[in-house]
């Protein structure tokens, strides 16, 4: 009997030896190249920048009118929008009266009140193509005056001409071509700020001047 018991004693201890986990006499040494990049400190981490976030507004310029002595010059006024604002919003801005501020209600004028904006964009050529109309409270086409004309076309051109990506404009009544009125004379071309020239406020009109001479009776002979 003793003997089977010292026999099972002697069974379970080889069992509990043979299941023991196994110990390494010495620490391995592990080659880098073979650990994980995020566990490798040999490796330069790259630190990424933070985006920097862009302007949430640019500034627009656009032209409206005011009266120097006998004839109206442009004058530039800032507006604000967002970057991703297109050139017919933009452009649109001229149009909607109600952006004048009280100030410049009481200093300057605006010639494109009297249209509507039916389109704008800027073709392959650089060239700002503007469709607008005058309508009557019915909303129908009317014509218009000529100086009227002048006078938006002026404010049209000056303000998209101040955009890097235009360099002419043409202008367009209710879809159609027409005989634009400019400095000099009309025409159904395109047309730039050399044709408004009379609106830049640097302008010097030139003035004529008359030499009045007196003529004076001959001597009497004595």
């Amino acid at each position: 009997m003793k003997q089977s018991l010292v026999l099972l004693i002697a069974g379970l201890l080889s069992l509990v030896v043979g299941c023991s986990l196994p110990t390494d006499d010495e620490a391995a040494i592990v080659d880098p190249e073979d650990l994980p990049d995020v566990l490798r400190s040999d490796l330069e981490v790259e630190v990424k920048e933070a985006d920097t976030p862009g302007p949430l507004t640019v500034t627009f310029t656009i032209f409206l009118l005011e009266v120097v002595g006998e004839r109206n010059v442009v004058v530039q006024r800032d507006r604000e929008v967002s970057p991703q604002t297109g050139f017919s919003d933009r452009i649109g801005l001229l149009f909607r009266d109600e952006v004048r501020t009280e100030e410049e209600r009481e200093l300057y004028s605006n010639a494109l009140r009297e249209f509507t904006l039916l389109d704008a964009q800027i073709n392959e050529n650089d060239v700002a193509i503007i469709d607008m109309v005058a309508l009557d409270e019915e909303g129908a086409p009317i014509p218009t005056e000529a100086e009227v004309l002048r006078n938006a076309a002026a404010q049209l051109v000056y303000t998209a001409t101040g955009l890097p990506d235009v360099v002419a404009v043409r202008i367009r009544i209710n879809g159609e071509r027409i005989s634009l009125p400019t400095s000099e004379g009309d025409t159904e071309g395109v047309v730039d700020r050399d044709d408004y020239f009379q609106y830049d406020p640097n302008f010097e009109v030139p003035t004529t001047s008359t030499t009045s001479s007196t003529t004076l009776p001959p001597e009497e002979s004595s």
